[in-house]
């Protein structure tokens, strides 16, 4: 009793209901784009990263919540300590809700920034006719959630790792 394993193809969430946009859009702009990608009208956001392509259309990078806090207050996200007094140093975390005020004057100020200044480089991209074990394999070393995928050299969506996941125990005998 054996059921037919889908190939990546079948679980690829499409280029045009994944959030994504060009590298010269604005961080806000991106912001956007996620936030009209919500689970049944929640709020709750669907995504947590999006595809970054460039004027040709080809995959350039992608963009991560990450990415999008760092751009809104570097200061506070990028890691930075303050020197509190010789040989001593004060992480910033621990002030972080003195800095509300900071915060959205900042990210007003910066959202405006490309997405090209934050997105991280692409993911290794896979190819649609792939098992999705080998797909799992290659995210779980990588420690992925998501990875692009190409068919005839063209970017034709996402596949996510919950969707090989459901793929994959949905043919287990629980």
């Amino acid at each position: 009793m054996s059921t037919a394993m889908p190939t990546i193809r079948e679980l690829v969430v499409p280029l045009d209901h994944f959030p994504h946009l060009g590298s010269e859009e604005s961080v806000h702009e991106a912001v956007a784009q996620l936030f009209s990608h919500t689970a049944n009208g929640s709020g709750k956001l669907l995504f947590d990263e999006l595809i970054v392509i460039n004027s040709e259309n080809q995959y350039v990078g992608r963009l991560t919540i990450q990415g999008i806090l760092t751009c809104f207050f570097p200061t506070l996200f990028t890691g930075g300590q303050k020197k509190v007094f010789v040989g001593k140093t004060e992480k910033f975390t621990d002030l972080a809700i003195l800095l509300e005020d900071s915060f959205q004057a900042e990210c007003r100020r910066q959202g405006a920034l490309p997405v090209s200044q934050f997105m991280v480089p692409p993911h290794k991209s896979i190819k649609a006719n792939m098992h999705p074990l080998h797909a799992a394999e290659i995210m779980m070393a990588e420690h992925e959630s998501c990875l692009p995928v190409v068919e005839d050299g063209s970017l034709i969506g996402v596949v996510r790792l919950i969707d090989i996941f459901r793929a994959l125990a949905g043919s287990c005998s629980l």
